[in-house]
């Protein structure tokens, strides 16, 4: 039962950091293993919270697979939380943490829980995991460099 998780440190703002987390419209744009994505079911609560819906076609080594997740993103606790709806998982819960640098800058964790119904695609993920983490984080870095520049960490004044 995979499990992983991950965490940078970037120059950006939280809100920066997490405007780019949660805008999972774009996944497709910058992970290239994510062929299409469609947000729906788009709604904002009374505390600032937005739920949607993302729909997802992902196509790695000769595989396409598609899923559903609903997406919980609140900027207050600067946190993006998808959770399984349908798909080829039998379990699947990914938590995007943004926690701003007392000194400037952020630090952005992900944290993936899943499982495959498929034995097949389960051992082809689990021999790709930590490649896969790194190229997600890696893809998120150049895609906050081309949205906000190289910004430098502003330093807290003292």
């Amino acid at each position: 039962m995979p499990r992983f998780s991950k965490s940078v440190r970037v120059p950006y703002s939280k809100l920066q950091a997490f405007n780019l987390v949660s805008d999972i419209a774009s996944y497709p744009d910058f992970i290239k293993w994510i062929t299409a994505m469609r947000v729906s079911e788009v709604r904002t609560d009374e505390a600032g919270i937005r739920h949607s819906r993302g729909d997802a076609v992902v196509g790695f080594k000769g595989f396409v697979e598609r899923f559903a997740t609903s997406v919980v993103a609140d900027p207050l606790a600067g946190t993006v939380v998808a959770s399984l709806i349908k798909g080829p998982f039998r379990r699947l819960h990914a938590q995007w943490s943004i926690i701003p640098l007392e000194r400037g800058g952020t630090d952005i964790a992900l944290e993936i829980d899943y499982e495959f119904r498929n034995v097949l695609i389960a051992m082809l993920a689990a021999a790709n995991h930590d490649i896969a983490v790194d190229r997600i984080m890696s893809a998120f870095l150049v895609e906050a460099q081309n949205r906000y520049g190289q910004a430098p960490i502003a330093s807290a004044p003292e």
